[in-house]
């Protein structure tokens, strides 16, 4: 222990989900070595950064704008993904292939789910105009519940709902695939080209 200062932080920094004990302390000790005014110009950045972005009125993707930029563009199609967090929309727009408008659900409590009903109302209200509601939440025991729940909601009762495909990743071995994912890529699996 360098002392009880330094702590403090690396537990502060094992907040951030992904860093470890390891991780945080290596990036304290990195800071330590950086000259101040890079680190007041970082510190600064990142206040910046908070006190300016916001999430869209309209899909909860976080932004610069009360309605960000993907919501304002009609030119894409009337489709609308539903994932956890502003991440997976950025991941999704990198990749390049879904050509249609987000919806950001947030964290959800499998053991409430009844207190989600306002949210799946935005929801519902978004896609009157949209032809197919894309469920993309992550294939946990709980997204699946929550997707299910999703699916058969009263408010969207109206609307079409899929879900993303899932089966064996690519470079995996069958051998250590568990029986739900094998049974998916099973129940899934698609006519190869000739």
């Amino acid at each position: 222990m360098v002392d009880e200062n330094f702590e403090k932080l690396v537990d502060q920094l094992r907040k951030v989900p992904g860093i470890t004990k390891k991780q945080a302390t290596n990036i304290l000790f990195s800071l330590i070595d950086t000259p101040l005014s890079q680190i007041e110009t970082f510190v600064e950045q990142i206040y910046n950064l908070k006190r300016n972005l916001q999430y869209c009125e309209r899909c909860g993707y976080l932004n610069a704008n009360s309605v960000c930029q993907i919501c304002l563009d009609f030119q894409r199609s009337f489709k609308i993904l539903v994932v956890e967090n502003s991440e997976m929309v950025t991941k999704f727009e990198k990749l390049g292939k879904y050509d249609g408008k987000y919806f950001v659900f947030g964290k959800y409590d499998i053991k409430k789910l009844e207190n989600h009903d306002l949210q799946i109302k935005k929801l519902a209200d978004l896609a009157n105009e949209e032809s197919e509601i894309i469920i993309a939440l992550s294939s946990t025991m709980e997204g699946w519940i929550f997707a299910n729940y999703l699916a058969k909601h009263k408010f969207l009762s109206s609307s079409k709902i899929t879900r993303l495909a899932t089966g064996i990743p690519f470079g995996a071995a069958i051998d250590y695939i568990d029986n739900v994912t094998l049974n998916q890529a099973l129940e899934n699996r698609q006519e190869m080209e000739k």
